[in-house]
């Protein structure tokens, strides 16, 4: 008997301050886990920023590329192997771009592909004219008049709208949806 009123005695003595103490120290864990849990997010949407603006910018490079082949001004050696190394540079970014965007997203890499394949089609003709063109010689002539694989923008434009369902909110939207919303008119 003397073990149990000891326990009885020591319960009743328990102070009053403990919950609060427990309630302070759960909720101070609790937020340093929300917290750790935010910036992690927010470093992933980051990361994920940043590879998608790189592959944007290195389409955008695909695009100026064939503008830079027209506007050289000789056919030296030097100036050809910069332009080459540059066409290299170029497609070396291009693959880092479409393995990176491939295996962030699944359906983006298909829109990226996709997106890819159409701003060829209008890219490697023009390239190949722009290598069968005379160099440059004058100011007057670097501006084009028109010459070019035209207006590359809805491509990129689709690209974009595919690309903000990767963030906030839309991230829960199934990627069928996306494909499908990206190739209405």
């Amino acid at each position: 008997m003397g073990l149990i009123a000891a326990a009885a005695e020591n319960a009743v003595q328990t102070p009053s301050w403990w919950p609060w103490v427990a309630a302070v120290l759960g909720s101070s864990v609790l937020g340093g886990l929300i917290t750790a849990t935010l910036g992690n997010v927010r470093t992933a949407a980051e990361a994920r920023r940043d590879g998608y603006a790189r592959a944007v910018r290195t389409l955008i490079a695909r695009g100026e590329y064939p503008y830079r082949i027209r506007r050289r001004a000789s056919d030296d050696a030097e100036t050809l192997t910069a332009l080459a190394e540059r066409g290299h540079d170029i497609q070396e970014q291009l693959a880092a771009c479409r393995t990176w965007v491939n295996a962030e997203n699944r359906t983006l890499g298909v829109i990226y592909d996709d997106v890819l394949a159409r701003l060829d089609a209008a890219l490697k003709p023009a390239a190949q004219d722009a290598w069968a063109q005379p160099p440059i010689t004058t100011g007057a002539a670097m501006a084009l008049g028109g010459w070019g694989p035209g207006d590359q923008w809805p491509q990129l434009k689709r690209l974009q709208h595919a690309i903000n369902f990767r963030f906030g909110w839309r991230r829960a939207v199934p990627g069928w949806f996306v494909r499908w919303w990206v190739r209405r008119p």
